[in-house]
């Protein structure tokens, strides 16, 4: 029987909504902003990450620039991975740095080799995305390359929150780490990012910077820096705070889902699940795959939607063929033509706690059909 299985479902239980309409009560009652739930959020986050800080702010593009401007990035390259979301990119250009995309491997994240090959004299940095929640494969390396050579690694971890390799969380390898609480991420808070860090420095900046740039620390108000207003609302931290109580519990069920389609489509013709080593280094957000080039990708998801299975792609096109980038940086297609390849072979499979085992198990029969129908299609 045909099933609805959407992209994305963010979960809240009857205790979830008591705990957040008790919550918002106590807000409308008192501070609506800069209030107890904000700074709890921030403690119990950074907690979590396993690092000295954690700074909330109104969105993941927000935490990626007081970053980045805090490394006064202002006419110096930043190499980040054609294969993202597109405030990656933007939240450099927007700092006054020159994106250099560079490509990715068959993990979907950065490729070391590559990004090696791109640093310059006028290298500030390297931002490293954990695709689709899986913690990228090289992270410690690109950490001890951009030490050694004296340049910035931030985390784009929007994805991510939970992932962890070893006792090590995503969003604690650099030396920032950016997550969103966007309303299809892992956590959905409807809006929101946090900033993680270790450094102090780093810390007190994005606090000046979220405040429009005022010392947090002076008795009377000080204007240090330019900065924005992008502070993070108490009731967005009320939802992002019900929703980390959970975390272990999704990361849960997303990797029951992962699993499962990892067993049903194993060996199966045309189809290559992107996965991690092990389940722990990622948090699913999706789980991608990569088809055999001759199988029609339009075909496959036209299919799986009429058997209300939603699937989509993260991201096309790739970064530097965007309009935008295109007239900013010049690019074209076959500039980066590994990414360009992987990006038009790939699909995303949903994932979520409200899918069930029989869910994913539909999910994968349903893919297994629509290759099969595909593949005697272009026959």
């Amino acid at each position: 029987m045909k099933r609805s299985i959407t992209m994305a479902d963010p979960h809240f239980n009857a205790e979830d909504k008591a705990r957040i309409l008790e919550g918002v009560d106590q807000i409308l009652d008192g501070m609506l902003s800069m209030g107890p739930n904000v700074r709890a959020f921030e403690e119990e986050f950074a907690a979590m990450v396993g690092t000295r800080h954690a700074i909330a702010m109104n969105a993941c593009t927000s935490t990626l620039e007081a970053a980045l401007q805090y490394y006064n990035v202002a006419g110096r390259e930043v190499i980040v991975p054609a294969e993202t979301f597109i405030a990656t990119g933007m939240a450099v250009h927007l700092s006054g740095g020159i994106p250099v995309f560079a490509e990715v491997g068959d993990s979907l994240c950065l490729d070391l080799a590559d990004v090696e090959a791109r640093v310059t004299e006028r290298t500030a940095g390297v931002i490293v995305v954990h695709m689709a929640g899986n913690i990228a494969p090289e992270i410690q390396a690109f950490r001890e390359m951009c030490d050694a050579r004296g340049i910035f690694l931030i985390e784009d971890a929007a994805h991510s929150p939970g992932a962890r390799i070893g006792d090590r969380q995503a969003g604690s390898f650099g030396h920032a780490g950016c997550f969103s609480f966007f309303s299809t991420k892992v956590l959905a808070a409807g809006e929101g990012g946090m900033l993680t860090t270790d450094d102090d420095a780093i810390a007190t900046f994005a606090r000046s910077f979220q405040h429009r740039g005022r010392d947090m620390t002076a008795k009377t108000e000080q204007y240090l820096m330019p900065g924005r207003n992008v502070r993070m609302t108490e009731m967005a931290a009320l939802v992002g705070r019900t929703q980390l109580a959970r975390l272990h519990e999704y990361l849960d069920r997303r990797r029951m889902v992962a699993a499962v389609y990892a067993r049903d489509l194993a060996g199966q013709n045309g189809i290559r699940l992107v996965m991690p080593a092990s389940l722990e280094n990622s948090s699913f957000w999706k789980v991608p795959l990569l088809l055999d080039p001759e199988i029609d990708r339009v075909a496959v998801t036209e299919y799986m939607m009429g058997q209300g299975v939603a699937v989509d792609w993260a991201y096309q096109p790739a970064l530097h063929l965007q309009p935008v980038f295109r007239a900013i940086g010049g690019y074209s297609e076959g500039t980066l033509p590994r990414t360009e390849a992987l990006l038009s072979r790939h699909l995303c499979l949903p994932c979520h706690p409200r899918i069930s085992e029989d869910d994913a198990i539909y999910v994968a029969q349903t893919l297994v059909e629509a290759v099969r129908t595909a593949a005697r299609t272009s026959a």
